[in-house]
């Protein structure tokens, strides 16, 4: 009796398990990611970095983000970038979008996960808005410039970009 007792306690674990494994519906995929380091932590003017991925199937839907890896010596509450986007075939980048990102939440503090001074914010953008959809299959290229009134930024030690596949189904039951 002992012994078929653990069997069914071991079958309920593995079974719930599964189902948490499961549950949720599909994951999102990182289809791409890359931080690139800002050199000594100042992001100057003439610094641009430039990400290049595929996107090999245009009817999957898509997250981009935006990460910053910044500390306390970053100064402002927010960051204006302007980003350059070069689709697949093209030999130049298009005209760049504006985006605005914010740093610090209304009471002041500073938004991300913070290990040892040095926080790190993910930020998605909009399609259509912060940037064009992925329309054809192949390989893009962005390019990001800080436009801030101050030269150079101190304090941002990394910039990324992130791009996520996921599956806007939902499980059917």
């Amino acid at each position: 009796m002992p012994f078929q007792k653990n069997i069914r306690l071991g079958l309920i674990a593995i079974g719930i398990t599964a189902l948490i494994a499961t549950g949720c519906g599909k994951p999102a995929e990182s289809a791409y990611q890359k931080q690139v380091p800002v050199p000594a932590a100042q992001w100057a003017y003439a610094f641009q970095p430039e990400f290049t991925f595929d996107i090999p199937d245009t009817t999957a839907s898509y997250k981009v983000y935006l990460i910053f890896r910044y500390d306390a010596a970053f100064e402002f509450s927010n960051i204006w970038l302007r980003s350059w986007v070069k689709q697949p075939g093209d030999s130049v980048y298009s005209e760049g979008k504006r985006i605005e990102t914010v740093l610090l939440a209304a009471d002041g503090s500073r938004l991300g996960n913070n290990v040892g001074g040095v926080y790190e914010y993910k930020v998605q953008l909009k399609a259509g808005q912060d940037y064009a959809p992925f329309t054809k299959p192949g390989q893009y290229g962005v390019k990001l410039e800080q436009i801030m009134r101050k030269n150079p930024l101190v304090g941002l030690i990394n910039v990324g970009l992130r791009i996520e596949r996921y599956d806007a189904k939902k499980p059917v039951s």
